[in-house]
């Protein structure tokens, strides 16, 4: 095991030797892999329906449900049905409205509230997820995909305790599943055993090629090891299937920083927004753009994004009076300061920062001068 890390390691390191170069190749082998994309017949069968992509027969289905929810607005099943095949194209929100709908007319069944419960892990509501998941749970569901569901979202805050049972259900009635892989890898990382949860998630995509999150997951790793060629063809391959996923187009962005292709990456980052305005994987992205080119304005919308999602974030909230203060706004840089200092009040550096500004600001309110 030790020996693949050395491998992985030993691979990187004599990379560098001709690192441009090989970063240049990547990125027109990259470049070619979109346009033979973008060409490709539809016919192919890894590659996921996006909306704009439905066949002539998803038309007649969506149609169909149309009419009869029309016909009869009061059947909760329509609506589960609708949910889930929207659910089905990942257009999540839309899925996220009906099946919300089937809920109000009947809270007794538990298929409904485990596709919610999906629904919104897809969205990163993870604590809503969780209690929807537990309430499917509690309607007698023993369903393997809600242990997964289940695990997923106690490992999203860092319970592996209360995260061991549903793995434990899991690989006495389902050993075979993918999702078990994920869900042990994900479990390994929390531990810091990278080698392993490296291992477990090539197995998971071994076991299901199509499986999106063990991509993204593998990207992650290898962005963390600055190993950005070895993303690259990982990328190729989840953009096939999945793409409009935010994730994607981080870790797009990322290789072209990598390159210093600034503009492009900003081009991956914008594009995924335009995918999913609510992707807030991206904000911190844009705003670090912003950043380069001097517009703090613009820095700041994004940034304030990023802390709507993520309101203990005291490090964001400080930045946003470092850029405030580039605005010369010294009240705004304050608040800012004061508010980062409520949630992390250990920061003596931000507490004489705002002794400071307070002292200008009453030298420069001095009329007596």
């Amino acid at each position: 095991m030790c020996q693949i890390l050395v491998n992985l390691e030993s691979r990187y390191h004599s990379g560098l030797l001709f690192n441009k170069m090989k970063k240049q190749i990547l990125l027109s082998i990259y470049l070619i892999s979109v346009v033979f994309l973008s060409c490709s017949n539809e016919k192919d069968s890894n590659k996921m329906a996006t909306q704009n992509e439905l066949s002539y027969s998803s038309e007649l289905q969506l149609s169909a449900l149309n009419e009869a929810i029309e016909a009869n607005p009061d059947d909760p099943f329509l609506y589960f049905k609708r949910a889930n095949y929207f659910y089905g194209i990942n257009n999540f929100r839309i899925a996220q409205n009906d099946i919300q709908k089937a809920i109000r007319i009947d809270k007794s069944v538990s298929a409904y509230w485990l596709l919610s419960a999906q629904i919104n892990n897809e969205l990163r509501n993870i604590d809503q997820a969780l209690e929807e998941a537990e309430k499917a749970l509690q309607l007698e569901n023993k369903e393997p995909i809600l242990y997964v569901l289940l695990a997923n979202c106690l490992l999203e805050k860092n319970d592996t305790i209360s995260a061991n049972k549903y793995i434990s259900l899991l690989s006495a009635v389902a050993p075979q599943m993918a999702e078990l892989n994920y869900i042990q890898a994900k479990k390994l990382l929390i531990k810091k055993d990278t080698i392993h949860s490296f291992y477990k998630y090539k197995e998971c995509i071994q076991k299901d090629p199509q499986f999106i999150e063990a991509y993204i997951e593998l990207m992650s790793l290898y962005y963390k090891k600055q190993m950005y060629d070895s993303i690259m063809p990982l990328l190729i391959k989840a953009k096939r299937m999945r793409p409009c996923k935010p994730e994607l187009f981080l870790y797009e962005g990322k290789f072209f920083e990598s390159i210093h292709k600034d503009q492009v990456a900003y081009a991956s980052y914008k594009e995924g927004l335009l995918c999913d305005p609510q992707a807030a994987e991206l904000y911190l992205p844009m705003s670090d753009y912003y950043v380069s080119q001097g517009n703090y304005r613009l820095a700041m919308s994004y940034l304030g994004k990023w802390i709507e999602k993520h309101p203990q974030d005291a490090k964001s909230i400080s930045k946003m009076g470092d850029f405030a203060l580039k605005q010369n706004d010294k009240n705004g840089a304050i608040t800012f300061y004061k508010n980062s200092l409520s949630i992390d009040s250990t920061n003596a550096y931000l507490k004489k920062e705002v002794e400071r500004l307070q002292k200008m600001l009453i030298y420069e309110a001095d009329t007596s001068r």
